[in-house]
């Protein structure tokens, strides 16, 4: 293909349509190659969004032998802000964008003379909810992507041998449930409630394994309210954290056993403040990010294999391949101080349960 350089008039003629999760206008924007006339017809471009991901594809054109995209910032702020990649002879593809990325696209097609004019010219704008609640009243909390140190330092009251300390990028967001799995949301999916501590709804579901979490996964998503699955274990640290450094979201640890904690206390349920018992959910104060009992009242299922922490810097790690336990995070109603840090580990067979264990779930944005 040969290069050719455009004068571009734009002529702009807003109509703006809301779409779930985004704002996707369809503009009348004329890219007027001045001079130029082409036997290839323009290719009729359709853009869709959902969550952060944005999906392009355009029509084929008949002779063409490529496609060219081309993209500017929006709002615009000129004929050199315009960026083109050459498309080969694809006519579509998805990418993941972030949260408040807002581009004008357009496509047009070549042959080995010459270029067609351009496409009918998008916008879009990823205008992500920042809570998302669905019709079982599960309410999810955007999580910023970031970087963070996952594990604990040596010092850190109550450590254990597997929690290395290395950095984790997440380089996407993603919806957090606020609280654990309720009973009744259990029993409005599953029709069922196979709690040890029954009789209280808003108590956090346990007694379910890791499979049969999958199973209630499965159902969430025939639902038509979005893609929910586990956390990984890098997920569920990041979240805890919420921003913090520290053994708690809100401090560091000063106490161990069932001792009084200044700053587990105020944010989770354990052996010192339970009554050896569960408790209903967000009755504790949230973390920064706004998730409750993140640090005491069951632990939590992951999606990960259990293994060894990496020394090596991560980017969205899933932990190993394969295994035989599964990670569970989170403090829990009936053991130690130590057990409740945002860095604890523990696992368990994907087959076992106890009255120890819920989960909570992730949503994609």
């Amino acid at each position: 293909m040969k290069t050719r350089t455009f004068s571009i008039l734009f002529v702009v003629l807003i109509t703006v349509c809301l779409t779930a999760g985004s704002t996707l206008a369809n503009e009348i924007i004329v890219f007027e190659s001045l001079g130029h006339r082409s036997a290839l017809a323009a290719p009729t471009l359709t853009v869709t969004t959902a969550g952060t991901t944005v999906s392009l594809s355009w029509t084929p054109v008949a002779g063409a032998t490529g496609y060219t995209l081309s993209y500017a910032p929006y709002p615009y702020t000129g004929p050199d802000s315009i960026v083109s990649g050459d498309m080969g002879a694809q006519t579509g593809f998805s990418i993941n964008l972030w949260d408040g990325a807002a581009f004008y696209v357009a496509v047009h097609a070549y042959d080995s003379v010459e270029s067609s004019g351009y496409s009918n010219i998008e916008y879009f704008i990823i205008d992500t909810p920042a809570t998302y609640t669905n019709s079982l009243g599960q309410t999810f909390v955007l999580i910023p992507a970031g970087t963070f140190t996952m594990g604990s330092p040596t010092d850190e009251w109550g450590r254990g041998s597997d929690e290395t300390q290395h950095q984790v990028t997440i380089t996407q967001p993603f919806y957090m449930q606020t609280t654990e799995v309720t009973q009744e949301q259990w029993l409005a999916v599953t029709g069922s409630n196979p709690s040890y501590h029954s009789g209280c709804p808003t108590c956090p579901v346990e007694y379910v394994s890791w499979n049969k979490v999958q199973g209630y996964i499965n159902n969430m998503n025939t639902r038509g309210e979005g893609t929910y699955r586990l956390p990984t274990e890098a997920e569920c640290e990041y979240s805890a954290r919420a921003g913090s450094t520290t053994a708690f979201p809100n401090g560091g640890i000063t106490q161990g056993g069932c001792n009084y904690d200044p700053n587990l206390d105020p944010i989770g349920w354990y052996c010192g403040n339970s009554g050896y018992k569960t408790h209903p959910v967000a009755q504790k104060k949230p973390n920064a990010w706004g998730l409750y009992d993140m640090n005491g009242n069951v632990y939590e299922w992951c999606q990960d294999w259990y293994g060894n922490y990496p020394s090596s810097a991560m980017t969205d790690p899933t932990g190993p391949s394969s295994g035989s336990y599964r990670v569970v995070r989170a403090g829990v109603w009936d053991y130690y101080v130590e057990t409740c840090r945002s860095a604890n580990r523990y696992s368990e067979k994907p087959g076992s349960f106890n009255n120890k264990v819920g989960f909570r779930l992730l949503r994609q944005p």
